[in-house]
């Protein structure tokens, strides 16, 4: 399968986030609450990143892992670390269409990551998360022992623990 990546666009808002809901449904079945998953809205969700992704140009990028007849395959954001988080560059977001996982898709999109960022990168991952854990492991990434917590109590779940990884 040959995937090429290249920059999302405003208009591709609304299949990315068709993307990541699917994404989320398989990655975090049995993670997160059901009621979370099953609540995630992606035509809410293109309307209400409109602005943000406006706002956000040059400080994050989105890429796109698409196939040669444009089919969404990925999707990755990274750009300048959240306030406090360091002077690392930061992986935000990487998603592949649960149907790639497996296909060399996020790989292509992390490799991408890595040839546009110079220094260390960060991210932050689900604890539960083995598969994203090992994932991101096999490309240098290591815990750094900081921890913060992802609330899902107003969905009727617990509060699950996030780890940031850095790679260096």
């Amino acid at each position: 399968m040959s995937v090429y990546v290249t920059e999302m666009t405003e208009a591709d808002l609304p299949r990315v986030m068709r993307l990541r809901a699917r994404a989320w449904a398989a990655a975090y079945d049995g993670l997160v609450p059901a009621a979370y998953l099953d609540g995630m809205d992606p035509a809410a969700e293109a309307r209400a990143r409109a602005e943000w992704f406006a706002k956000s140009r040059g400080h994050v990028t989105d890429l796109l892992a698409l196939d040669t007849g444009g089919e969404l395959l990925g999707w990755a954001c990274y750009g300048l670390p959240r306030p406090g988080a360091g002077p690392a560059g930061e992986l935000f977001a990487l998603y592949a269409a649960p149907e790639r996982v497996g296909t060399g898709v996020g790989r292509r999109l992390v490799e991408e990551v890595h040839a546009r960022l110079a220094g260390p990168v960060t991210l932050w991952v689900l604890a539960g998360n083995t598969r994203a854990r090992r994932f991101y492991t096999r490309f240098g990434y290591r815990p750094d022992g900081t921890e913060r917590p992802d609330d899902y109590g107003e969905w009727g779940g617990p509060v699950l623990r996030e780890l940031r990884y850095v790679r260096d």
